[in-house]
């Protein structure tokens, strides 16, 4: 069994100035994370109690991460039952994706226009990366990898506002499909991120922007609208704590 991340491995709290110490920020980031890895499916139940001993912190850490995580739409806090991991409707779902296209179209083109070295080896590497998932069959890597990208190349634009916007909406993205997706990416969604990429790096604004709609719009195709979603997630298993 794991130690928690807040305690010597004995049990005890850890002091001060352990590296292990915990704060909101890790909270917060484990848990979204675990939400856009598809890990923490919509509709599972944020238990404080259960979080406080995962994490071995107080409530206070814990509540600052939950308001965080709300304020990002991925949870909801529901009065005197307490927060769960968001479930986005049919109509969320849409907008979401309208949501996407407009704003990813802008930030591929600028991303071609500033294009430079970095970009290159960053976007590069991240492909390696998805390949050697797909070579491998590892489904969660995959999805992590493929989700990652659109940050990645959101991140390239120069544009921190709405590449805060973008990591949002990929969040919420991961949920809508845990929800209501029919089918899972095949070889078709790595190799547009290739082209896309392509298009980036030799200043094709105007086809990467119109290859990104398109993308975005598969995407959103391989959804079933009229889909319940998964059971919830066991929150050990699903923070790495299992």
């Amino acid at each position: 069994m794991k130690a928690r991340i807040g305690t010597e491995p004995d049990g005890g709290a850890a002091d001060s100035g352990s590296p292990a110490r915990v704060d909101s920020n890790l909270i917060y980031s484990r848990i979204f994370d675990a939400i856009v890895d598809h890990k923490l499916g919509p509709g599972t139940h944020l238990k404080e109690d259960e979080l406080c001993d995962l994490f071995g912190v107080g409530r206070t850490r814990v509540r600052s991460a939950l308001s965080r995580l709300a304020a990002d739409h991925v949870i909801e806090l529901v009065a005197n039952r307490g927060a769960f991991v968001a479930r986005p409707s049919v109509e969320e779902a849409r907008e979401v994706f309208r949501a996407r296209r407009v704003i990813e179209g802008h930030l591929i083109r600028r991303a071609a226009e500033r294009r430079d070295p970095p970009m290159q080896h960053a976007l590069t590497e991240h492909l390696h990366g998805e390949h050697a998932a797909r070579e491998a069959g590892d489904t969660a890597q995959v999805i992590r990898r493929c989700s990652r990208y659109h940050q990645l190349l959101a991140d390239q634009a120069d544009s921190p506002i709405m590449a805060g916007f973008i990591r949002e909406l990929i969040a919420r993205s991961s949920l809508i499909v845990a929800i209501y997706e029919k089918s899972k990416p095949d070889d078709c969604e790595v190799e547009e991120h290739n082209l896309l990429s392509e298009y980036v790096l030799n200043g094709r604004a105007d086809e990467a922007a119109a290859l990104m709609d398109r993308h975005l719009q598969g995407i959103e195709d391989r959804l079933d609208l009229n889909r319940k979603g998964e059971p919830e997630s066991d929150l050990r298993h699903s923070l790495g704590f299992a």
